[in-house]
């Protein structure tokens, strides 16, 4: 890692196949949209702010970890099209890190309206116990505690971090996906309570056991998960 939070070499983009090409431990699928990695489940219980950091970042209060580079994620999204809101003059001004109104002497939350980004929906690919591929909304893994029932489906913003006197401040911080406002997340929630510390958990019952593996989707867009049969890895039946 290089002193500025990069890395210090960015590693050729590989096309493995028609449309899908790889940048470290990065794939883009160019068709549909979408850039997944590996991670592993990092709390199965407890308060989050975060959805997904690196094994650098905040482990402490997020869902899943990666060691993917925040940095390969952004390229990809980049190659996409996507855009962000991350270089606003606001947001550049803004203190590092998390924002939450149950912060010392913080009364409202300031950056809500600036963390504005592309669509993108995030899907959790793993495998049941019969071998078989499963895909979850990431809003299945975590109980929103204002209604005690899994958070809304729906898109996340990406908003693409900041670029701080030369540094991409998500692979510094290596804060991915918050659930709580976060300035240098390259992904944040636009759900009620997003500003709130206390209203996120890990829904316990949905998620495996720590440290097992899983491949996080995100879809540029509001494409995604569409059916049951997909949300829970069944094999859709078509009469042949």
């Amino acid at each position: 890692m290089a002193a500025n939070g990069q890395t210090n070499s960015t590693p050729p983009l590989v096309e493995v196949s028609p449309g899908i090409f790889r940048i470290g431990l990065v794939q883009l699928d160019k068709n549909k949209k979408s850039v997944q990695f590996p991670a592993v489940l990092n709390m199965d219980h407890g308060l989050i702010e975060y959805l997904l950091v690196t094994t650098r970042g905040k482990t402490h209060e997020s869902l899943l970890k990666t060691r993917a580079e925040p940095y390969h994620i952004h390229i990809a999204m980049l190659l996409l099209g996507a855009k962000g809101a991350a270089q606003s003059k606001e947001l550049l001004k803004a203190p590092t890190g998390e924002f939450h109104v149950n912060a010392p002497g913080t009364a409202t939350n300031r950056l809500a309206d600036l963390l504005k980004g592309d669509a993108v929906r995030i899907e959790i690919l793993g495998t049941n116990a019969q071998g078989a591929t499963t895909t979850n909304a990431a809003e299945d893994w975590i109980t929103d505690l204002q209604t005690r029932k899994s958070a809304a489906r729906g898109t996340w913003n990406y908003n693409g971090s900041r670029v701080v006197d030369g540094i991409y401040m998500a692979q510094q911080q290596g804060s991915i996906v918050a659930v709580i406002d976060d300035v240098d997340a390259m992904v944040n929630n636009p759900r009620k309570g997003h500003e709130n510390d206390l209203v996120w958990e890990v829904r316990s019952n949905s998620v495996p056991k720590v440290n097992e593996k899983v491949v996080v989707r995100l879809t540029l867009g509001k494409g995604g998960l569409t059916t049951e049969a997909q949300r829970h890895g069944e094999k859709k039946e078509d009469g042949r």
